[in-house]
This record gives C-alpha cells, sequence and structure tokens, in this order.
C-alpha cells in the first residue's frame, strides 16, 4: 500500500487534505516560505535498480489512452484478485489500512493531523484499486505500473470530477518517489516519497508547492490493520 499519501498521494496519496492545506497554510502570510536549508540529495543522481519485466505483462489489460471516473470506479466495483499480479506492485499489501498525516507550513511546524481509512485491492492483475474514507467522505484512485514510460501511474478522482495524475519512480527496493503530473488547483505541484519501514507499515513525507514556493509540509505513516473481506471461495495468493 504505497499510496497513500500519493497517495494519498497518496497518497498516493495517496488529494486528501492538499486543498486545505494550501488555503489554510496560504492565506495571512506576510512572507514567502522558505523551504529547509538542508535539503535532502536529489534521488535523481541515484541508480534506479532495472526490474525484470513481468512474463506476463504483454497479457495485461491495455490502459486507456483517457483514464476517466467511470474507468476509475468500473476497476473499483471490481472483486479483489491477487491471482498473477504485476511484480512492480507486490509491495504493496492489499487490505484495510489506517492512515495518519501530520501537516503545517514547513517542517518541524507539523500544526494539523488528519485520520483516514485505506481499503486497497488487486484488480484485473495490474491495477490496485483504492478508496479512502475520511470525515469529509471518500475518495477513489487507480494505481499502476506502466511498462512503455517505465514508470508508475497513478490517477485520484477528485469529489469534483477532476482526475489528478501521478507520476512515479522506484529507487532501491522500499523507496519510491511520486511527482504530480496533472493537478486540480492551478500552478500548483506536489511531491512524495515513501518507505515501506517493514510489510505493513509505511512512512512517508509529502510536500506541496505553489508557483515553486513551499506552502506545505507533510509527514505520513500508514498501518496495515486486516485483511479484505473474502467470499468462501477465497482464491489463494501466488
Amino acid at each position: 500500500m504505497r499510496r497513500f499519501f500519493l497517495l494519498f498521494a497518496i497518497i498516493h496519496l495517496f488529494g486528501f487534505g492538499i486543498v486545505l492545506l494550501i488555503s489554510s497554510c496560504g492565506e495571512g502570510q506576510q512572507e514567502k516560505l522558505e523551504s529547509n536549508p538542508k535539503e535532502e540529495p536529489s534521488l535523481k543522481t541515484k541508480a534506479e535498480p532495472k526490474m525484470e519485466p513481468a512474463r506476463e505483462s504483454r497479457k495485461l489489460p491495455p490502459l486507456p489512452e483517457t483514464i476517466t471516473a467511470e474507468f476509475i470506479m468500473g476497476l473499483w466495483a471490481k472483486p479483489h484478485d491477487k491471482r498473477d499480479f504485476i511484480e512492480e506492485l507486490r509491495d504493496d499489501s492489499p487490505g484495510i489500512w489506517k492512515f495518519v498525516r501530520n501537516i503545517g507550513p514547513r517542517k518541524g511546524e507539523l500544526v494539523q493531523r488528519m485520520e483516514a481509512t485505506v481499503t486497497l485491492k488487486r484488480v484485473d492483475r495490474r491495477f490496485l484499486a483504492q478508496k479512502l474514507s475520511h470525515d469529509d467522505g471518500v475518495q477513489y484512485s487507480v494505481m499502476t505500473y506502466d511498462y512503455e514510460r517505465e514508470s508508475y501511474r497513478w490517477w485520484e478522482l477528485m469529489p469534483d470530477g477532476f482526475i489528478n495524475e501521478f507520476s512515479g519512480k522506484r529507487y532501491w527496493r522500499n523507496l519510491r518517489e511520486w511527482q504530480s503530473v496533472k493537478f486540480s488547483e492551478e500552478d500548483v505541484q506536489t511531491r512524495m516519497r515513501e518507505t515501506i519501514r517493514e510489510k505493513k507499515a509505511i512512512k512517508a513525507t509529502f510536500e506541496i508547492k505553489k508557483g515553486g514556493d513551499l506552502v506545505a509540509h507533510a509527514e505520513d505513516e500508514a498501518t496495515w490493520i486486516s485483511e479484505l473481506e473474502q467470499p468462501d471461495e477465497a482464491q489463494e495468493e501466488e
């Protein structure tokens, strides 16, 4: 479950709290917020391990040219199926997750806490379908690996119907970085780095910039709680 965040994102991460962050951290500011001077070294300089292409990759369901709300909700409506799932997303454990985000204007000044429940399932051998439930409602998103682009891709359906899009790269086995490609808020860029501390615990840092200036910093934690409910004929994972 690595989206969270973008997730959550995502995550993705999943959208959760992003608009609130931009408005609450931006209003009344007398001066622009500066990034922490001790910036982390760029991951772009690190060698990304080459993953062996899945043997069944050419037989996977194709990605549509345009991702729609109907496509996202259609995947969510399908049953969870662990069989023959792509190797690139097998570290994202399906199930029920508890998600906590602490946010503020910059690192070290996290003034607000948000909590949500995330349901994550595998669909059609290549998609992770996710539902994020919080006090204000629910949001749905879909993630996959694009073999042609050699990158992870994540689409998040917003309440107004807009679809945020993020692109991700893996650096080492347990570290992945996401950046926004298309976002509902104008001139806003997001970046998230997520790390699996253990099989069922994930931590991430998430930052939001507007016009190139830092407006919010968040630290996320996701903890696996339980398996998904399965019918009597539940399928066994490979």
